[in-house]
């Protein structure tokens, strides 16, 4: 296996704390430079070094959540963003923060220029530590095992990070023994296993980890179950408990304080958008501006959730329950706007007031849709053991269209995770997705819903 030299390291490490450096000492220089001499009680040596310590955290804690030093894991278009996101979030909480210590709004010039002027920075120096990641770490022969075609369709995605993995061999697992494997793993660096039966993968898995191979493994919905559960010693004997999720009391009365508070404050900032978004829609068609439609929480209770009106009037005149497609007519030019900014999901934040959403959590599926899935996955209903939510790990890192298994697994991985600090990650998460087109692509011309013709991933 190749190794990655101690200089190697250190040039990438170099490079992260350079621009951490920059975009710190940038902040230092405008609060003393503009706006510390201004203040009733100007800050001294020692208090400029601890705002400057406290705003370095808060980008490090940014570009962590937003995954803005990611090289080599994700794109270098989604790195660009992270890190102009990041940046634009932190520069306007310092200039919030330099204005309450000034007791008064403050000029806004120096921090749009240095947002603008640090935006540029940081694409350059994305490009740059991408160069270098990449000429470091030469593209890692990769093998691909699989179970059925649908499973292989599954990392397309995969394949198509050609810089990262060299993907010399696809096999399909029905068709190959063990030992056959083996040998093949032999001569690659990386392994990628999806819809392998459980027992077959995971003897690939301990072969990868005892030769020193990187095992990629997809997961199916028991791993999900499996993870979720709490380890206890039963006399000598280790175990998982896995139960149906009960989070504690403590935590679903912070988590329901934060759904009250967060849903009035932010009914009242966005009140301008929603007015405009509300003329608009009417001004288009003359119909009504909010819909109703009956959705699933907690353990299949039915809610009839609020959202902005997208579609023309009587859109499902047929009684057909269906997504939306990528060329969908039925949509309106107000409608194609508000959801691809996620404006129509704004009234939602009543449901969240009332008690029916969360925040953070699975997103509320219509009961046609989910019955249809539940008729070839079962285990689609296990999503609701949890409040539905405005925004959650399936609503960050999937797609409108993501197939419901890949739905159920990341669902299951925010409840087998959540906890405030995980909440509070997410909602910051969905600050930036917001303005991501692809997340909200619709399914394709023809589907009703996003379900494979087979499910990818037997239970087995």
């Amino acid at each position: 296996m190749d190794k990655i030299t101690v200089r190697e390291k250190t040039a990438l490490y170099t490079l992260k704390g350079f621009i951490t450096i920059v975009f710190t000492a940038s902040l230092y220089y405008i609060w003393v430079k503009f706006y510390n001499p201004t203040i009733p009680t100007p800050f001294y040596r020692q208090g400029n070094y601890l705002l400057t310590a406290v705003f370095l955290v808060a980008y490090l804690g940014f570009t962590k959540i937003y995954g803005a030093f990611n090289i080599g894991s994700a794109p270098l278009v989604d790195i660009i963003y992270s890190q102009v996101v990041s940046v634009g979030f932190l520069t306007g909480v310092a200039y919030i923060t330099f204005s309450l210590l000034s007791y008064k709004m403050l000029n806004i010039f120096p921090f749009a220029a240095i947002f603008l002027l640090f935006s540029v920075f940081a694409a350059l120096w994305s490009f740059v530590t991408d160069a270098v990641y990449f000429k470091i770490h030469a593209p890692k022969k990769t093998l691909v095992v699989f179970n059925n075609y649908d499973s292989y369709l599954s990392l397309k995605g995969i394949r198509s990070m050609d810089r990262r993995f060299n993907v010399v061999e696809t096999v399909n697992s029905e068709n190959i023994s063990l030992n056959d494997i083996y040998e093949k793993v032999d001569r690659v660096k990386a392994v990628f296993l999806c819809g392998v039966p459980s027992d077959y993968r995971n003897e690939i898995v301990k072969y990868c980890i005892a030769t020193n191979r990187v095992a990629y493994v997809k997961p199916k919905i028991s791993d999900c179950i499996l993870r979720g559960g709490k380890t206890i010693q039963l006399m000598n004997v280790p175990v998982y408990r896995c139960k149906r999720n009960s989070s504690s009391i403590l935590y679903q009365g912070i988590k329901r304080a934060f759904d009250v508070i967060i849903s009035v404050v932010g009914i009242i900032i966005t009140s301008p958008v929603t007015a405009a978004t509300a003329i608009a829609i009417k001004k288009e068609d003359g119909g009504p501006v909010f819909y109703r439609q009956k959705r699933l929480t907690y353990n299949g209770k039915e809610f009839y959730v609020f959202k902005f009106r997208s579609m023309r009037v009587n859109a499902e005149k047929d009684g057909v329950a269906r997504l939306a497609s990528d060329n969908d007519d039925r949509i309106t030019k107000v409608g194609g706007i508000i959801r691809k900014m996620r404006i129509d999901e704004l009234p939602q934040l009543l449901n969240i007031l009332k008690g029916d959403m969360s925040f953070v959590g699975p997103r509320p599926e219509r009961p046609e849709i989910a019955a249809q899935y539940e008729k070839e996955m079962p285990e689609f209903a296990l999503r609701l053991q949890v409040k539905a939510g405005l925004t959650g790990y399936a609503q960050i890192y999937g797609k409108y269209n993501t197939p419901p298994y890949d739905k159920v697994l990341m669902d299951l991985m925010y409840i087998a995770n959540q906890s405030v600090i995980e909440d509070l990650r997410l909602i910051i998460m969905t600050l930036k997705i917001v303005f991501t087109p692809s997340s909200t692509e619709g399914i394709q011309d023809g589907q009703i819903t996003a379900q494979n013709h087979e499910n990818p991933n037997d239970e087995n």
